[in-house]
């Protein structure tokens, strides 16, 4: 007869990886924040979303302790571990989203501690994430991980929370005093830029093994939704920085020349607003083909579309969903620039889908645990 694990036995089997779960519920939450179209009580029912995410962050985060408390060599093993080093990154991100909520949800509420503390997290956040991006970045150059992990997507991921110092920027920076909002709005550009331009490396190789060697195999085609947020979180930070720019930029700020006799100042957020909301336009496309490609890839096994099975359950599903958000949020973001209430309905409806996918991964995921302990 087979030995029922105990409880403290599958606390150890917790990864880096579980944290992709309470990112993707920390966007949830942002994402009905952010929707166009409220109704009474959705702001609540994202409050509670936003809530249950911090107890889960904090469930899992004690799992994490537990497994390497009770393993001394289980911290090393998750760096050395081909899959589990890339999700690393989750763990960062998941503090981004809480960030996010935070200034999203308690703004108001809080009053002017809360802008201040946010402010301090911030730059907080700046140093710790591109250290990461730094040190993990040559800690897998240097153990020739490449060779170990063929999922070439993954490797945006040491990146991505440094990308992600933009997305924050984007959100806190318009209820910042001007003195602090240009600085945020500055060191946020910097972030997004560097993550973008490491995604665009990745995304080479990433088409390059597509064309050469197919699609992944089934178990790796959720990670394929991984290649929709670069775009996504570029384009939804670079116009929240820029609408915020509008306002916090003064006249001549960058751009301003002497003509004869009389000065003119040209106002440079409204430039970067014009700019941003062009270059989040270009890289939508981008995104949603990717999106499609990875749709299309998680479909084709599907018994009704001729194939033998779809992708079987497993923790990799929850990439499909803090990426896709992301998607969500840019398309609204765009419908607000465009002022095209066409654009923003669609982004509503993305909106009901996108949960339901979050509900459907999540049920799934609670019946495959339940599965293996008590089956």
């Amino acid at each position: 007869m087979e030995k029922q694990l105990s409880i403290r036995d599958h606390l150890r089997k917790a990864s880096w990886g579980w944290y992709s779960i309470s990112m993707a519920t920390g966007g949830i939450a942002v994402l009905l924040y952010n929707t166009p179209h409220q109704f009474t009580g959705l702001e609540t029912i994202g409050k509670i979303v936003y809530i249950f995410n911090l107890a889960l962050t904090s469930f899992i985060t004690f799992c994490m302790t537990v497994r390497f408390l009770s393993q001394p060599s289980a911290l090393k093993e998750s760096f050395r571990d081909p899959d589990e080093t890339h999700f690393i990154a989750t763990c960062p991100l998941t503090v981004a989203t809480i960030i996010l909520g935070a200034s999203s949800y308690g703004t108001e509420a809080c009053g002017r501690w809360l802008i201040v503390a946010l402010r301090v997290v911030f730059w907080i956040y700046v140093a710790v994430s591109l250290l990461q991006a730094i040190f993990h970045n040559w800690y897998l150059y240097h153990r020739h991980m490449a060779s170990h992990q063929p999922m070439s997507i993954l490797r945006v991921l040491p990146s991505f929370p440094a990308m992600l110092g933009g997305t924050i920027a984007s959100v806190i920076a318009s209820n910042q005093p001007a003195e602090h909002a240009i600085p945020i709005i500055v060191g946020g550009l910097t972030l997004q830029g560097f993550g973008f331009t490491m995604s665009t490396f990745v995304y080479s190789e990433y088409f390059y093994s597509l064309n050469k060697d197919g699609l992944p195999d089934l178990d790796d085609r959720p990670k394929m939704f991984i290649a929709v947020g670069p775009w996504s979180f570029t384009g939804l930070a670079l116009i929240g920085m820029a609408s915020a720019a509008v306002e916090k930029f003064p006249a001549g700020y960058l751009i301003s020349s002497s003509a004869s006799s009389s000065d003119v100042a040209v106002a440079t957020g409204q430039i970067a607003l014009a700019l941003a909301s062009l270059v989040a336009i270009f890289l939508w496309l981008l995104a949603f083909f990717c999106l499609c490609i990875a749709l299309c890839s998680m479909l084709a096994p599907c018994r009704a579309f001729g194939g033998e099975g779809g992708c079987p359950m497993s923790l990799t599903y929850w990439s499909m969903v803090f990426p896709n958000t992301g998607f969500v949020i840019a398309t609204i973001k765009i419908g607000q620039v465009l002022q095209s209430e066409a654009v923003l309905w669609v982004a509503s409806a993305m909106t009901i889908l996108q949960v339901a996918a979050w509900l459907g991964v999540g049920v799934a995921t609670v019946w495959k645990v339940g599965q293996s302990m008590f089956l």
